[in-house]
């Protein structure tokens, strides 16, 4: 059992020893070059329980009826219709995901993938089943904040320097003392705080969002680089991934309330200098997921998931993560080819030119001149699109990426859980066995107490680990519909974002085009 404390009491080990690997996202400082992410090999097979409550009406009765079984009929006056039939229709508020998380609950004519899935989690070992009934949450108060991370500032000189960031928090939530406040916080601030998040919130099947990852290329560009010359596009998408990571945070009904998130935001001094900074990469992920793997393999190789809903939804979340690396890289590729397109527009245009200058005929060479200046602003026209496309698209998917590792590491805490109680119960029947055979050796009488006292403390430990387990079960199924809002929230904004920067991407090239063709026809004349 020590080894389980000691678990629980530190965040699972993701060495940097990939994050050679992982740093090669942003290799230029005027443009992100992408690398492929690699698929996992080994993606294992994996509905929601709590399907939305019916609400029957009730059937109108006819007073006039009751009287049919009686000779004689009752005459009775013209009632007004009873209010029951007229009652407003309930309100379809998803009590367990209230506005003020920030998510738009799920209209009532959206029904959950896996409506009619039993929300019961089947007994693992014993012959009790485990009780999934949803708890009955209090009223929140509306989550009502916004979170702003500005102003970067490179602190120092040389390779020691470091860049801060500016955090502004605006809120009307009563937990804080002021409805506006800002800190200074640097990079390794945010991984300092991802780091104590996971040690307390994995082990209650929370699912944490994940910093941006460590970039030591870029930084190291930053670091040696005078005022002028630091990569502006690097420090943008770090603080817009900053911004977006408190965000997910501070909308998360738990992890608002945790006290080291809210000294973050909210502290106005510095905080202790983090000893543990390393970033979640995907590599470094992984590694974690294998290693925990490894270590349950023997266990639940004999005590297989009975609960069909989780396993349909491990299924689903291991298929929707290779599904997004896939998209991920796809992205990039098509982010490259734009890339390599643009460079040759720009020469292309630079060859018009120079044909230009040497064409007799004075109206085409100034219709080649106009075509080379099209040519140019056609190529920044698809610069800024695919800047921002990698930064609405890619970005949302690589963060999504990492979401989803952060799902697989809570399935396997459940896991880990549940080979506690599993252990905890194999442990009390060896107990039980012992006493039995001391009580039928009458020379071994002076150990009974001991052995009985031993049973009561493994029975406690049995008693622990079913509620454990209950409850990281009932905490995940809650996450995952969080989770399952949340992402088609996000990605229904980021796709129409998407199509009117498309649109307007061809307008302006419309636009272009239009503008040269007067100067294209000048050559008939």
């Amino acid at each position: 059992m020590s080894n389980d404390l000691e678990h629980r009491s530190s965040p699972p080990d993701f060495g940097d020893d990939e994050m050679k690997d992982d740093d090669q996202m942003f290799k230029s400082a005027t443009l992100p070059v992408t690398d492929d992410i690699p698929l996992s090999e080994d993606d294992e097979e994996d509905e929601n329980p709590f399907g939305e409550p019916s609400v029957s009406k009730k059937a109108s009765t006819n007073i006039n009826e009751l009287s049919t079984k009686n000779d004689t009929p009752l005459t009775i006056p013209s009632v007004t219709p009873i209010a029951v039939l007229e009652s407003p229709p309930m309100k379809q508020d998803n009590q367990f995901f209230p506005s003020d998380t920030g998510i738009n609950s799920i209209e009532s004519s959206t029904q959950p993938v896996y409506e009619n899935q039993s929300s019961a989690i089947s007994k693992p070992i014993t012959n009790e089943n485990i009780s999934t009934t949803k708890p009955i949450q209090k009223p929140k108060e509306d989550h009502n904040i916004e979170i702003t991370v500005n102003d970067p500032t490179k602190v120092g000189e040389g390779m020691s320097s470091y860049m801060t960031y500016r955090i502004t928090t605006k809120t009307s939530l009563s937990m804080f003392k002021q409805k506006e406040f800002s800190v200074n916080r640097r990079f390794s601030d945010f991984l300092g705080l991802h780091t104590k998040l996971v040690s307390k919130h994995l082990q209650m099947g929370v699912i944490i969002p994940s910093p941006p990852e460590k970039d030591s290329l870029s930084m190291a560009k930053v670091k040696i680089s005078k005022d002028e010359g630091i990569p502006t596009d690097f420090i943008d998408r770090r603080r817009s991934q900053l911004e977006r990571y408190l965000n997910r945070l501070a909308h998360h009904d738990k992890l608002i309330q945790d006290p080291d998130f809210r000294d973050f935001i909210e502290m106005s001094s510095d905080l202790p200098k983090s000893t543990s900074t390393q970033a979640l990469s995907s590599a470094g992920v992984l590694r974690a997921l294998s290693n925990i793997t490894n270590q349950v393999t023997k266990l639940t190789t004999k005590t297989s998931e009975q609960d069909q809903w989780f396993e349909e939804k491990h299924t689903f979340i291991l298929d929707l993560h290779t599904n997004f690396k896939q998209l991920f890289n796809h992205f990039n590729t098509l982010f490259t080819q734009r890339k390599e397109a643009g460079q040759a527009l720009k020469l292309l245009s630079t060859s018009l030119n120079h044909l230009a200058t040497i064409e007799e005929h004075t109206l085409l060479s100034s219709a080649l001149i106009e075509l080379a200046n099209v040519e140019e602003k056609i190529e920044q026209i698809n610069i800024d699109h695919s800047l921002k496309e990698y930064t609405l698209i890619s970005e949302l998917i690589k963060e999504y990426i990492s979401l989803l590792e952060m799902v697989q590491l809570a399935f396997q805490e459940r896991i880990k859980l549940h080979q506690q109680w599993l252990t905890a119960e194999d442990t009390l029947k060896k107990k039980r066995e012992a006493k039995l055979k001391l009580e039928q050796t009458a020379k071994n009488v002076d150990k009974l107490p001991q052995a009985e006292m031993e049973i009561n403390e493994w029975d406690g430990k049995v008693i622990r680990g079913k509620e454990e387990f209950e409850r990281i079960s009932t905490s995940i199924k809650q996450e995952l519909e969080n989770f399952e809002q949340t992402r088609i929230d996000d990605f229904k904004q980021g796709i129409q974002l998407y199509f009117q920067q498309l649109l307007e991407q061809q307008e302006k090239i419309l636009e272009i085009w239009e503008s040269y063709l007067p100067e294209a026809n000048k050559i008939n004349l």
